[in-house]
């Protein structure tokens, strides 16, 4: 499950590339101010991060370990990177998140794609 940003273009770009890159399709989508979203996160005592959140049974990945979760998630050529990408210390890799987050509202000033998820991509995105 990957909680994410719903009112971010820079998240909503990210969800619409794991959408159009996936082989499983079986992921699901919880914007971060939904009911469900803030139930997550204080279920993982996660209320005041402000990270992607990637969440399996009962562990919640975030910063650049959600980022390496989605991009396995995704299989090929992007496991392989995500592997690649766990070699750097967290601490490093943790911070190329951070700047990238407090910068993504102006990463994505310029987008003006909405998510419009499919009948069948509707089902997996939960509130």
């Amino acid at each position: 499950m990957l909680v994410y940003d719903g009112s971010c273009g820079f998240c909503s770009r990210a969800v619409q590339f794991i959408l159009s890159h996936e082989r499983r399709h079986d992921l699901l989508f919880v914007p971060r101010d939904s009911a469900l979203g803030q139930d997550l996160r204080r279920t993982h005592h996660l209320e005041a991060v402000e990270s992607l959140l990637w969440i399996t049974d009962d562990h919640a990945a975030i910063e650049s370990d959600s980022v390496l979760r989605a991009a396995d998630y995704l299989g090929g050529g992007w496991s392989r990177l995500a592997t690649l990408g766990s070699i750097i210390p967290a601490g490093l890799r943790n911070w190329g998140y951070r700047l990238i987050a407090r910068n993504r509202r102006r990463l994505a000033s310029g987008s003006q794609s909405c998510l419009v998820p499919t009948a069948e991509q509707r089902a997996r995105f939960l509130s």
